[in-house]
């Protein structure tokens, strides 16, 4: 299809649709990227202990989970309400298999001990800790926490999110390719720096979704993989997807989703123009430069002597 909906415009049919899909289609691009049937395989599992298992056990931990009482190592990917070296290099793996390949992130993240990790995992956690309170955490927390994680090595503005999703797979979305140029269409020919700035953009719009779907965020991001992954559909599963997208603008919203609707737009209107008016100030000094240059004489040529051989 041409375009995408915006994301605070999908219909609850779309995003069920979407998120059924998941898992075929994730599959299907670890086949592709892997070929190695053993290896896909480890994909999977490692997609499904991403998702499902590490959440679920961090969850365990929290205060007032079903596992407080017992001993904080009783989880092999957490210990002392941290999570453990072995697995921040286990979703650093899940990261570049799942997302864009980034063959040298693994061993930059080894050169970390185990106890720099569990240290700034847990002040990062504790960060995100909202005692009676059931919202999401300000945009100042998660730079607070996000600032944490980040100080190890290795670990940039998209993993770092990574690490808060798993504890937090709610309210704070992880940053991923697929769900920022979905948001950000403008920006899709555009290489991301994967800058907290950038993260926050995508947090903002992010958010106004969320509340307005009622969706969580590790849901989102299925929808957005979905979404950018579309090509990988067989069109028997493509057709109800993009009819059930096609859809969205004719099904009448609520006064809540048309402001939220309406406000999203505005924001990202607003960064796309940001963006735009920071390629159009480069290119004008470009030219002016190029202009300069231009106008001059160019030197005489130097004597025989004088030539560099």
């Amino acid at each position: 299809m041409a375009s995408l909906p915006s994301p605070a415009s999908l219909s609850a049919d779309a995003v069920q649709q979407a998120l059924n899909l998941y898992p075929a289609l994730v599959e299907k691009a670890y086949r592709g990227k892997l070929k190695d049937s053993k290896k896909v395989a480890d994909a999977l599992e490692r997609d499904q202990w991403r998702y499902e298992d590490l959440p679920a056990a961090i969850a365990s931990m929290k205060p007032g989970g079903e596992n407080e009482a017992k001993q904080p190592s009783s989880h092999a990917d957490i210990v002392h309400g941290a999570l453990t070296k072995n697995a921040v290099e286990r979703l650093v793996q899940w990261k570049i298999t799942h997302g864009h390949s980034r063959p040298f992130l693994p061993a930059m993240v080894r050169k970390n001990e185990p106890t720099a990790v569990q240290t700034q995992t847990k002040l990062a956690w504790e960060k995100l800790q909202a005692p009676n309170t059931t919202a999401p955490p300000s945009t100042s927390t998660v730079t607070a926490a996000l600032d944490l994680v980040c100080k190890l090595t290795g670990i940039g503005p998209a993993t770092g999110t990574l690490i808060l999703n798993v504890y937090d797979p709610v309210n704070i979305p992880f940053f991923q390719d697929e769900m920022f140029a979905w948001f950000f269409p403008a920006t899709k020919g555009d290489k991301l720096k994967y800058t907290q700035k950038e993260y926050l953009q995508l947090l903002e719009v992010a958010q106004h979704a969320l509340k307005k779907l009622g969706l969580k965020a590790v849901e989102l991001e299925k929808i957005s993989y979905v979404l950018g992954h579309m090509e990988l559909l067989l069109p028997t599963e493509r057709k109800p997807l993009e009819d059930a997208l096609m859809g969205i603008e004719t099904k009448p919203l609520s006064e809540e989703g048309k402001q939220a609707a309406v406000l999203e737009d505005k924001e990202i209107s607003s960064i796309q123009a940001e963006k735009r008016m920071s390629t159009k100030t480069g290119l004008k000094r470009a030219s002016s430069k190029l202009e300069v240059d231009n106008s001059r004489e160019p030197p005489p040529p130097k004597r025989r002597s004088q030539r560099i051989k």
